[in-house]
């Protein structure tokens, strides 16, 4: 599943994309900005890996939670990124971009789940 959905497809892309432009930042925000925004994306990644290898639709609402979490860090490294002229306007466009999209598809999986929850009972202790 996790190999053909959208999402995964789009985060190992944005992933991909982070990496080697990170590695261009200056030497002063290598450690800083690149840093933080590849972790922070690597994290984006790993969170929703372990949503696709859940089984329990708990387990899965809690690990999209962590997708979601590391979705609006990612946009606020992006964000820190662009103002202190790290990457252009056309990469900032091309971030913004994909992450919307991830966040909407995240969305359509939070509701998938939600969903299933319910119908499940809820969340077990």
């Amino acid at each position: 599943m996790m190999r053909e959905s959208p999402l995964f497809v789009k985060l190992f892309a944005f992933v991909t994309w982070v990496i080697p432009l990170t590695t261009k930042f200056p030497r002063a925000q290598r450690f800083v900005v690149a840093e933080a925004l590849q972790r922070v994306t690597l994290a984006t990644h790993e969170a929703a890996i372990r949503a696709g290898h859940a089984k329990e639709a708990a387990i899965i609402a809690t690990s999209l939670d962590d997708v979601a979490l590391n979705l609006a860090l990612t946009r606020f490294y992006v964000r820190l990124a662009h103002q202190l002229a790290l990457i252009t306007v056309q990469q900032y466009e091309y971030a913004s971009q994909s992450l919307t999209e991830v966040g909407r598809l995240l969305e359509a999986w939070r509701r998938v789940n939600a969903t299933k929850q319910a119908v499940s009972g809820g969340a077990t202790a």
